[in-house]
């Protein structure tokens, strides 16, 4: 897990400074700042997206969907009044791998973006 934070880390940075020095060739550390920030953000922004998905948040919602289509549909009540068997309705649990490195780094390179910013400009 130390492994997969780091190389997230690193991985950001590296983008960062690609993305800054294409952005504004006249690099400079402000630019860099910057762009860092934003990066940290969307790996913020998707580490919480994740989460939220893993929680469970939207199960009720499929849930609902699936049973308004299964009584909506007369072919299939027919077919389940004849065989008997009705669908489960339980969504499935998805679980990200790179929910919490992603959390971790996108914070870490927050303070580390909001302290340069501070301390030099």
């Amino acid at each position: 897990m130390f492994r997969l934070n780091i190389f997230v880390i690193l991985g950001t940075l590296f983008i960062s400074i690609l993305f800054s020095y294409f952005n504004n060739p006249s690099f400079n550390q402000l630019v860099w700042i910057n762009t860092l920030f934003n990066c940290s953000l969307i790996l913020m922004i998707i580490g919480s997206t994740m989460l939220v998905i893993q929680g469970g948040f939207f199960n009720a919602i499929i849930k609902s969907f699936k049973l308004f289509f299964q009584k909506t549909n007369r072919i299939e009540l027919v077919i389940e009044e004849i065989t008997g068997k009705q669908e489960n309705l339980n969504p499935y649990k998805l679980t990200f791998k790179l929910t919490f490195p992603f959390l971790f780094s996108g914070s870490l390179l927050l303070l580390f973006s909001i302290f340069f910013s501070w301390k030099f400009y």
